[in-house]
């Protein structure tokens, strides 16, 4: 038979089985009270916590899409269109945009500069830009650059320190405005660059002073002479018929020489001296 329990063991058991169930009962209506009165509060800002983060990495790994494409789409471009259809469709990758602007201006100013909308490629000849062409030309190179420092300074918050991209623009619009024949306009551009560059860029800064000088001397007008003015030389006619004759009279004169010595082309040639005939060998010993 199984010995007989204490009862003073079990009622103490007893005890500590209803205080502890008394303790969670407890711990559990405080976790109820504490869900009803504030815990729904701090649920909600770790909600919302975890939703900032999986937004943030989204939108970075989007940001990271984006910027490959723009600069994917960059390296693959050409025209000067497609330049500027780039700089538009990526407007929201501002340092690939501005690269593009600038790429197109300068494509732009080429077409100015030689004349060929198009260059020639295999068996397809150029296609030449007209007058019509050239003035779009010369509008769309101009608003490129504006865009391109435009873009830049607001990136990089002033337009000295966008100076590297600022400093070509200025570049830029002060060719298209000598293209144009405005040489004020060009000299202030040059002007403006060299102060955006200032002490930081030394070198373009000079580069921009120096061409200050050379739109100076474009500026000033080339006066060619007249043809009124042109000296011209006095040939006395009576002159030409004696002068003629005199010479005709000497070819005749040396023609003459030549032919009397023998020497004249298709003449009779003077005759050699005939060779003396070599002497013959002596006889031997056994002849």
């Amino acid at each position: 038979m199984a010995p007989d329990t204490d009862p003073k063991i079990d009622r103490k058991r007893l005890g500590q089985v209803q205080t502890q169930d008394l303790t969670e009962s407890r711990i559990n209506e405080d976790f109820v009270h504490w869900l009803k009165t504030s815990g729904s509060n701090i649920l909600l800002v770790l909600l919302l916590a975890v939703c900032a983060v999986l937004g943030y990495n989204y939108w970075q790994r989007k940001n990271v899409e984006k910027t490959s494409a723009a600069w994917n789409d960059l390296s693959q471009a050409t025209l000067p269109e497609a330049f500027e259809q780039l700089a538009k469709d990526h407007a929201d990758v501002p340092q690939a945009a501005m690269i593009a602007l600038l790429q197109a201006g300068d494509l732009r100013l080429n077409q100015i500069r030689t004349g060929i909308l198009t260059p020639a490629q295999g068996e397809t000849p150029a296609v030449t830009l007209d007058d019509a062409g050239r003035k779009i030309a010369i509008d769309a190179a101009d608003e490129n650059y504006a865009k391109a420092a435009e873009i830049a300074t607001k990136v990089a918050g002033s337009r000295e320190n966008a100076a590297l991209v600022v400093v070509p623009s200025l570049f830029g619009r002060a060719a298209v405005a000598e293209s144009r024949g405005d040489f004020d306009a060009a000299k202030k551009f040059l002007e403006d660059a060299a102060a955006v560059a200032g002490d930081r860029w030394t070198r373009l800064s000079e580069v921009a002073k120096a061409r200050v000088g050379q739109t100076s001397a474009l500026a000033s007008a080339i006066a060619l002479p007249k043809q009124a003015d042109l000296p011209v030389k006095m040939v006395d006619p009576a002159a030409q018929p004696a002068a003629t004759d005199e010479l005709l009279k000497a070819i005749t004169e040396k023609q003459n020489q030549f032919t009397e010595q023998g020497d004249a082309p298709g003449g009779t040639q003077p005759s050699l001296p005939t060779p003396a005939p070599a002497p013959a060998p002596a006889p031997g010993n056994g002849g």
